[in-house]
């Protein structure tokens, strides 16, 4: 039912108009396809079968892209906010800054925080890293919801810390490091960057469990 509410929903958009684009016509027809594909799973394997598979069966959902409005709300969202750490952090060391909106003016040079550094892209893919490492590593509910809940500070913070870095090196450095590697292509870098709190945020809460389960530990 729910994998025809989709087909119905796309069908009744496009017989009403609608300029339906490339992305937004695959996440519905892909979340159709998934749901008749979960639907034959209770079908003919059983509701047994399904609980025990839940997590690597649900996690196909993200096979299928996102929204178009979705993404431009978690754009924003993460642009804004990677603008607001970025600032706070070039504020923390005393680099003379002012600030207009999204715009950065220092010395010699004027930074503009744009949707591409809101680096959307990374951050799905360290929250799916997330939901995986979770679901493999720790078994309380809660300490799983907090290590998901963690990517969207570190998320920020790593794109704050870009936009720090980038801006420091075009200050004193060389204005043309705007056009550098480690800005067009610097994105890797800062993901494995993220991963070290992340991975330490991991160990601690795998620890915590263990202590708890053993307390000779």
């Amino acid at each position: 039912m729910i994998g025809a509410g989709f087909l119905i929903a796309y069908w009744t958009l496009v017989g009403q108009g609608w300029q339906v684009n490339r992305n937004d016509k695959l996440a519905l027809l892909m979340a159709a396809f998934l749901s008749f594909l979960l639907g034959g799973g209770f079908l003919f394997l059983g509701a047994g079968v399904m609980r025990a598979i839940a997590f690597p069966a649900g996690i196909l959902f993200f096979m299928a892209p996102l929204p178009t409005f979705l993404i431009s709300w978690i754009t924003t969202f993460l642009q804004h906010a990677s603008a607001e750490a970025g600032y706070a952090l070039l504020s923390l060391v005393g680099e003379p800054i002012l600030r207009r909106g999204l715009f950065f003016q220092l010395s010699g040079i004027t930074i503009e925080v744009a949707e591409e550094c809101s680096g959307i892209h990374s951050s799905l893919v360290l929250f799916i890293t997330s939901l995986l490492a979770g679901y493999l590593f720790l078994r309380t509910p809660w300490k799983r919801a907090v290590l998901t809940l963690a990517v969207i500070p570190l998320a920020i913070l790593r794109n704050g810390f870009r936009i720090f870095t980038i801006a420091m090196l075009c200050v004193h450095v060389d204005p043309r490091m705007i056009d550098s590697p480690i800005h067009h292509r610097g994105g890797p870098i800062f993901f494995m960057l993220s991963l070290v709190p992340f991975l330490a945020l991991l160990f601690v809460l795998r620890w915590s469990e263990r202590t708890k389960n053993n307390p000779a530990l």
